[in-house]
């Protein structure tokens, strides 16, 4: 059984990780499964993958600060990049052969560059099982029914994907109600739960030792992958100093920028560490869910798998969201803070009183509740597992047939990925 899964990464690192939680368990549940993950990330080499699988790199892509995409290091147009991408996709999937298709997140891709492949598995691999992991939240409701309509992506779920995963709880947030979904898609839609995190080997205690901290408290400060995040950093730097100016904290700072931040703003941050303020700054590391853990209080922006870890370990979180391009992390943020998960502090009033405020309140209150006593599961990987193991067996006692392909519609994708399409 061979299970392909794409995470396209564009912007931070929450889909690469996600998929790769993911992974893991379909590698544990399924032992006669092998894995292949296209990605465009560009941190895929720092993680450790899990047995029997492979990573097949695409070119890397970013956005700019209206949203558009374009290309993160190649010389080249969006157009050709995309294009490149979109070959190595459609080749892989000829040549593989894949059993299961698992999409993150964008069921047509970057600007349409799966519909390539998607067409070729419906007319050459029927019973290959295409499936959509749907995040907790696109988007605003308006924006998202919007965009799914100007990009054909519709179409798809009614035609294309035989089942969509939610990686979130309709309790919570439900994607039928808000983007106005029909009664066929939502039959295939299996809420999964969050796909939470499995807790560190290594304890609290030696994770502590080992980041040499001074103080019975830690505080960790991340934005995630860190493109959109130096603001939040900057002003907990200037809150720092503000504060603290006369005597050293009564906690330590571990601050991770991400590595897709601006270098300059990185290099920034590292000047700004200081014994005196009981801060430490680093770039990345691939085992920031075992510093989360060992934290008492994480300040982060409102991406899904920070969120969601926070979560997992019950820890408290001051969530700073983003709320352009899109109000995702917004929506997600409020859902939370609603549900006493989580606190928050909208965008438009970060400054370094309010942050302080809110970073000493934490500290001083109990963890919060866990998610589990609302009623919502963090098991999602291994339901996820569960549902793909089943959905496989059910095709191979179908008869293989073709099933026509529902093109979706692509305006303003690249001309190139038209043609390519034509062609498959």
């Amino acid at each position: 059984m061979l299970i392909m899964l794409y995470s396209h990464d564009s912007y931070g690192l929450g889909h690469i990780r996600r998929s790769l939680e993911i992974a893991k368990h379909l590698s544990e549940s399924i032992p006669l499964a092998s894995l292949v993950m296209l990605t465009g990330s560009m941190q895929a080499h720092a993680y450790s993958l899990p047995e029997r699988m492979e990573y097949i790199k695409l070119p890397a892509l970013t956005k700019d600060a209206g949203g558009q995409y374009r290309s993160r290091l190649l010389p080249h147009t969006i157009d050709i990049t995309l294009k490149l991408r979109q070959k190595i996709i459609l080749e892989s999937i000829r040549d593989l052969k894949p059993d299961v298709f698992l999409v993150d997140k964008a069921p047509a891709g970057i600007l349409g560059e799966l519909l390539p492949a998607l067409h070729f598995l419906k007319t050459k691999l029927p019973k290959t099982r295409i499936v959509l992991g749907m995040r907790d939240i696109e988007d605003h409701p308006d924006h998202v029914q919007a965009e799914w309509a100007k990009s054909g992506v519709v179409p798809l779920l009614e035609n294309t994907y035989h089942s969509i995963f939610l990686y979130g709880a309709r309790s919570i947030y439900d994607p039928v109600k808000e983007y106005g979904l029909s009664p066929s898609i939502e039959k295939k839609l299996v809420s999964c739960g969050y796909i939470g995190r499995n807790q560190p080997v290594r304890s609290r205690e030696c994770i502590r030792g080992e980041l040499t901290v001074q103080t019975d408290r830690l505080v960790l400060v991340t934005p995630g992958g860190g493109d959109d995040g130096y603001s939040i950093l900057e002003t907990y730097v200037r809150m720092l100093q503000k504060k603290f100016a006369a005597s050293r904290p009564d906690f330590d700072t571990l601050m991770v920028t991400g590595p897709l931040m601006d270098l300059s703003k990185r290099q920034r941050l590292q000047q700004a560490a200081s014994a005196d303020l009981g801060l430490t700054v680093t770039d990345f590391t691939p085992h920031l869910y075992d510093y989360l853990t060992a934290a008492d209080l994480v300040v982060s922006m409102g991406g899904y798998n920070t969120v969601v870890e926070i979560m997992t370990a019950n820890q408290r979180g001051i969530i700073v969201p983003r709320i352009h391009p899109r109000l995702e992390q917004c929506i997600r943020a409020e859902r939370l803070a609603a549900k006493g998960l989580i606190d928050m502090i909208h965008p438009t009033e970060l400054n370094p009183d309010s942050l302080f405020h809110a970073v000493n309140r934490s500290l001083h209150q109990p963890r919060p509740i866990r998610l589990q006593d609302v009623g919502v599961g963090l098991n999602g990987a291994v339901n996820v597992s569960r549902v793909l193991k089943q959905l496989y067996l059910e095709s191979q006692v179908l008869e293989p047939r073709a099933v026509p392909f529902r093109r979706a519609s692509i305006l303003g994708a690249a001309p190139a990925l038209v043609e390519a399409e034509a062609t498959v």
